[in-house]
């Protein structure tokens, strides 16, 4: 019986506390009956069968499985659990202040580029990256105190296609 039991504290329940898969007992047996039975109590020979799905739930019923990794290749599966892993710690961020909002997303238009030289300017940086389009803006990050090179950058482009062309031309580029 401590099994069962274990199973029902394991358990996901919504709000309101009710599991959100039904759990249905199938089977009893009865150990020891301290009472009298009532008079004209019929004891069944076999348990009833369970009653018909309810269909307008959006509880999971008992006899449903819910393995969503059936059917799915290696590659799919890694993929779920990497898009998940990333929600969550999306979330975890929105929580603590880091992110505005866990879906928020990046300009598609900005180039994050890292790995610079501590003396890497952004004039320097404008100079080189221009040659693939016109550049909004080109910010390397500093230290708020000393105004040291953080050594990283972000350059923002006023085209999408100039910063997917200038990320797969400068990838593991030596500037300086």
């Amino acid at each position: 019986g401590l099994d069962i039991l274990m199973k029902f504290n394991e358990m996901y329940c919504d709000k309101e506390g009710r599991p959100l898969q039904d759990i249905q007992i199938l089977h009893t047996v009865i150990l020891d009956d301290p009472f009298d039975d009532p008079e004209g109590l019929v004891i069944p020979s076999h348990s009833p069968s369970p009653p018909a799905p309810v269909s307008d739930t959006f509880h999971i019923r008992a006899d449903e499985d819910i393995n969503d990794l059936e059917g799915k290749t290696a590659e799919e599966i890694e993929e779920m659990i990497v898009t998940r892993e990333s929600k969550a710690n999306a979330h975890i961020l929105e929580m603590v202040s880091d992110i505005p909002d866990a879906d928020a997303k990046p300009p598609e238009n900005v180039l994050f580029v890292c790995k610079l030289n501590a003396v890497t300017t952004s004039e320097d940086l404008e100079i080189i990256f221009s040659r693939f389009g016109p550049i909004q803006s080109c910010e390397v990050i500093k230290d708020q105190k000393s105004g040291d090179s953080l050594q990283y950058a972000f350059i923002e482009f006023e085209n999408e296609e100039d910063c997917v062309n200038a990320y797969f031309k400068m990838d593991n580029v030596l500037i300086d």
